[in-house]
């Protein structure tokens, strides 16, 4: 086991191999979204829900995922398989409490949600080949990132729009969705390079396609795009002082980029990089409180 894994403490392993911190990421993108959407939208139940459906979404893939993994591998598979029993039963509670909170906007959102919930699904299935690597949409070559910045476009940006007091246009809704995908690609990749001496070269990853070096220069370039994309949504919409505290956030975000390193299996890496999808609305709300 890593030294960082012997040392780091029960919280931050919950936070990181347990998914609190992505939900929370997943929450803080939905309550960024309604930012601009009108009063008396029920963004925060839809953030809740959101939370916990990702937590209960990426625990099913790791349990899935953990069955066939190594009894000596660590990281977050290794500790699914020590909280297997634990982990099941929180994941089918979220899934409940997720279906709950959800239900009274069930008509306005199913049809956005189905194909999120069918890919999340097929993304790693119970079965597996031969050589016991699992099945499922994630094998797919260069799949895996569109799949993972869609389904996160999808579920922090289209939804809410959709749940906005005021009805908009579906073209509307899908260009505010896509505006976002930058951001959530950038940071895949960078997970990616982290990853590229774990992923089999069949996923045909960025980094295993173009090298460490062209996958930083691309994640660098869509987090530039994102930046550009959100400092002229906010000046368009007249809020000047938080288009550039913003830019506090994306500066960060490019040095983690800059400074990713294969293999590199720090919890504090995992945190400081979903951390961005936290930091930056962060910065977006100071932004706001000033101006």
């Amino acid at each position: 086991m890593r030294a960082d894994e012997r040392t780091s403490g029960p919280v931050l392993k919950w936070l990181i191999h347990g998914h609190v911190w992505l939900a929370l990421a997943v929450a803080t993108q939905v309550l960024y979204t309604g930012l601009f959407l009108h009063p008396g939208t029920p963004v925060a139940r839809y953030a809740a829900a959101a939370a916990i459906g990702a937590f209960a979404a990426y625990g099913m893939i790791r349990l899935a995922r953990s069955k066939s993994a190594s009894e000596k591998e660590h990281g977050t598979l290794g500790w699914f398989r020590s909280h297997w029993t634990l982990m099941s039963v929180l994941v089918a509670v979220a899934v409940l409490a997720a279906v709950l909170l959800l239900w009274p906007m069930i008509a306005e959102m199913w049809r956005w949600l189905v194909p999120v919930l069918a890919i999340a699904l097929l993304y790693v299935t119970p079965f597996s080949t031969n050589t016991g690597e699992a099945l499922g949409l994630r094998s797919i070559p260069f799949l895996k990132v569109l799949l993972i910045a869609s389904i996160w476009a999808v579920v922090t940006v289209a939804v809410p729009w959709r749940l906005d007091l005021q009805e908009h246009d579906t073209f509307l809704i899908i260009a505010m969705a896509c505006m976002r995908v930058p951001l959530f690609l950038g940071l895949a990749i960078i997970f990616d390079i982290r990853d590229l001496g774990n992923d089999a070269p069949g996923l045909r990853t960025v980094p295993i396609v173009f090298g460490v070096k062209g996958a930083k220069a691309l994640s660098v370039l869509l987090l530039l795009i994102s930046a550009a994309f959100e400092w002229i949504f906010l000046q368009g919409l007249g809020y000047s002082v938080a288009s550039y505290t913003i830019l506090a956030g994306y500066v960060v975000a490019v040095l983690l980029a800059i400074r990713a390193n294969p293999g590199d299996k720090r919890l504090t890496f995992d945190l400081l990089v979903d951390g961005m999808m936290i930091l930056i609305p962060v910065c977006v709300w100071v932004g706001m409180k000033l101006g």
